[in-house]
């Protein structure tokens, strides 16, 4: 077991110990090591002026992604190497990035420059072609308050792929290689004392981490670390002691059997998007729209369920597809659906000494309509004022089952059984879903706050079972016309 976290910066290695590993990566760059041309603005993890990109084991290379620097802790880096804008540049020649930016006038201040290059050259790590749909949602974490976003646009449209080396051939050195597989299976315990004594464990098995959550129940469990990093910058919350998953391999796989998904506890957002893409499209469409690219690529499903926000993206789809979660403590196992998982506002059925270990999901089948809703001030990057999830089961023009859940509109996301009931043996047409939605205003008691007002989202409740009407009526008769 080591006592310290070993990460590569621009290829140089370094060790962390104590205290230093509870440090933001941010901090870390520009304190520490000099490297200012990572900026830090927002603090939140909303602003992209941080990003920096970070390359973790992946067969038998490094996989790099773009990260917010500022809402990362050192001790999620573990065996990992991270590449600041300070190492795109080779032989003093300018990254062909930063070469187009300039070129296409895409930055007067520069403050964000940074953030934007780094996340212009992650979008070319993966796939080489330069694609504006996708240079635009590789760039939804990324704001700039000056040049506006064309220019930056042109700027990556312009680029040849073919004179963009990736970072996982740029930085292949064997020596950084074998010492990252080297140490990596080794598990990490950190420990600071001071001001405040904090522990850090990081496991390589279940066995290890649920014995650690036995013996310090009060242990917080850090994932993607997103919302604990914004909770660290803005309210100096430091949690005593840390128990993270991530580096456990069984937890990070996606196995899909028999019509069902499962999904492990470390399973990034991000690889839920690549799976979901063909599988649930309509899950996809709720999924590029939470957070960034920045943030998806750290941020799991599981800590999603378990941080229990009534507004959580995922939780509507989840309500309606009868998710289970599979609950772990030492010596034993349960499953548990996700409609009776919660209690109370970010309160659940989860003993201090349990785990979610995986969530196992049944995928839609052919003869069911399944819609998911999310309305926001910004499409992009925002918190949700309401959510929904319908899906509707018919046999020919009746319907014979209905799934509805709503976020936003209570303590916790809600099933609406009663309009279900209602919905069940009556044909889908327009008036049976104008019924149904003034049924759902008698099922919620939203509040107002500063999203949306109470009678906003009780109108937002009714209307929503109209378009899904609409929505489905559309998507037939764009069918009929196809054929014909």
């Amino acid at each position: 077991m080591r006592d310290y976290v070993l990460i590569y910066v621009n290829g140089k290695r370094y060790e962390i110990r104590g205290a230093m590993a509870y440090s933001c990566l941010a901090d870390f760059l520009r304190a520490e090591l000099g490297l200012i041309g990572t900026k830090v603005v927002c603090a939140e993890g909303d602003c992209g002026a941080c990003t920096v990109l970070v390359g973790r084991l992946h067969g038998s290379g490094l996989r790099y992604e773009t990260v917010d620097s500022c809402i990362q802790f050192l001790y999620q880096l573990d065996c990992k190497h991270v590449v600041s804008i300070e190492g795109l540049p080779r032989d003093g020649m300018l990254h062909p990035v930063q070469e187009a930016l300039v070129a296409h006038h895409g930055s007067q201040c520069g403050y964000c420059t940074p953030g934007f290059v780094m996340a212009l050259a992650g979008s070319f790590e993966e796939q080489r072609a330069a694609d504006p749909d996708r240079l635009r949602l590789a760039l939804t974490g990324n704001l700039c308050r000056c040049t506006g976003y064309l220019p930056i646009l042109e700027a990556g449209l312009q680029l040849e792929p073919a004179t963009i080396i990736p970072m996982k051939e740029e930085y292949s050195s064997g020596t950084m290689m074998e010492d990252l597989r080297q140490h990596a299976p080794d598990p990490v315990l950190i420990q600071a004392s001071g001001a405040e004594t904090r522990s850090f464990f990081s496991p390589r098995q279940l066995d290890e981490a649920l014995d650690f959550k036995t013996r310090h129940p009060e242990a917080r469990v850090v994932s993607g670390g997103t919302e604990l990093g914004v909770l660290h910058n803005k309210k100096g919350m430091a949690p005593p002691i840390l128990l993270s998953l991530t580096s456990i391999p069984d937890l990070s796989r996606i196995t899909c059997t028999d019509g069902t998904v499962s999904i492990g506890a470390n399973v990034t957002w991000t690889m839920i998007e690549a799976f979901m893409k063909t599988a649930v499209p309509e899950f996809y469409r709720i999924i590029i729209r939470f957070g960034s690219p920045q943030i998806r690529n750290v941020a799991t499903l599981v800590a999603n369920i378990a941080h229990g926000s009534p507004i959580a993206d995922s939780l509507p789809f989840l309500f309606i597809s009868d998710a289970e979660l599979e609950v772990v403590r030492q010596g034993s196992s349960r499953r548990v659906r996700i409609n009776d998982f919660y209690t109370g506002y970010k309160t659940t059925v989860l003993a201090a000494d349990e785990l979610i270990a995986g969530v196992t999901i049944p995928l839609p089948v052919r003869d069911e309509e399944l819609k998911l809703y999310k309305v926001s001030r910004r499409n992009d990057l925002d918190i949700a004022t309401f959510g929904a999830g319908i899906r509707i089961q018919k046999a020919a023009p009746i319907i014979t089952r209905a799934w509805i859940a709503y976020s936003g509109v209570a303590p916790t996301v809600v099933r609406l059984r009663e309009t279900e009931a209602f919905l069940q043996g009556q044909h889908f047409c327009e008036e049976t879903f104008q019924q149904a939605g003034q049924m759902a205003r008698s099922e919620i008691e939203p509040i107002s706050d500063v999203r949306g007002s109470r009678d906003f989202r009780l109108q937002l409740a009714e209307n929503i079972l109209q378009k899904f009407y609409y929505d489905c009526a559309g998507a037939e008769f764009e069918e009929v016309e196809r054929v014909h």
